[in-house]
């Protein structure tokens, strides 16, 4: 289907995030499909017509909503509007062949929409943004949180979102010393809210009563010291895993299996 385009691209044209200076680099679309008569709609998004990379990637990642038809996802930059819908992306050199002699302005030509979905090339891209953690939505985060534990070889289990009874991942490993269950609760807070020693509290008992090897507490903030105090003998049983943890923990991601044989 042939997109609809209301802004022109010039060679020139800028992104269209607020105080942004860099080139643009992806042309920006509303898409939705009507149900009654599976009619496409695909028209430049006359709100954001044009991003660069990096928006681009933080467009998506800062994504709230579900991709389906007639559905409604909300975004920082694109559909300022709300109009139904998702945003779809499209590289502007392989739009605009005739502007571009090369193609070293799009340094990943596939445009992330999975983005929405927590994947390892998502982890990659937290892992040098990490304060966007403290911007994605709270469920993102344990998905997130689910993934880098994953990635270091746990089998994972992300509880329902509306009743987790204090955990809210199940991460199971097995070791040449035995079988080990971690229990871990995720909160996602802005950088001043520390969490209190009664979360810390609850989870240490929830822990108990799951017979688990350690309960993990991890969060986008930091540890009140009562919290800390608690848990500073419980060390075999009990993990605080603060701001600077995560991002250690997104530092130390593991190349995927494809990735390894890529390089």
């Amino acid at each position: 289907m042939t997109p609809k385009h209301h802004v022109p691209f010039e060679k020139n044209t800028k992104c269209c995030a607020p105080t942004c200076t860099r080139m643009a680099e992806f042309e920006v679309f509303l898409y939705d499909v009507y149900r009654h008569n599976n009619e496409e709609f695909y028209e430049q998004d006359y709100t954001c017509p044009f991003l660069c990379e990096e928006h681009m990637r933080q467009n998506e990642v800062l994504a709230v909503g579900n991709r389906v038809p007639r559905g409604y996802v909300r975004y920082p930059y694109s559909n300022q509007h709300g109009a139904q819908g998702y945003t779809k992306y499209s590289a502007l050199d392989e739009a605009y062949r005739e502007l571009f002699s090369t193609k070293s302005l799009v340094t990943a030509p596939e445009v992330a929409s999975a983005f929405l979905e927590v994947n390892d090339e998502l982890l990659r891209y937290l892992a040098k943004h990490p304060e966007l953690l403290r911007e994605v939505q709270p469920r993102k985060f344990e998905e997130i949180v689910a993934a880098l534990l994953e990635n270091q070889g746990f089998e994972v289990e992300l509880t329902k979102q509306t009743r987790d009874g204090g955990v809210d991942i199940f991460a199971a490993q097995n070791t040449a010393l035995g079988s080990h269950l971690y229990v871990i609760e995720c909160k996602r807070y802005a950088s001043h809210q520390k969490v209190g020693v009664e979360l810390v509290q609850r989870l240490h008992g929830v822990a108990l009563a799951k017979r688990a090897t350690m309960g993990i507490l991890a969060t986008t903030s930091t540890f009140s010291k009562d919290a800390i105090d608690f848990a500073s003998p419980l060390r075999y049983s009990l993990s605080l895993r603060d701001f600077n943890a995560m991002k250690d923990w997104l530092a130390g991601l593991k190349k995927s299996p494809s990735s390894r044989s890529q390089s």
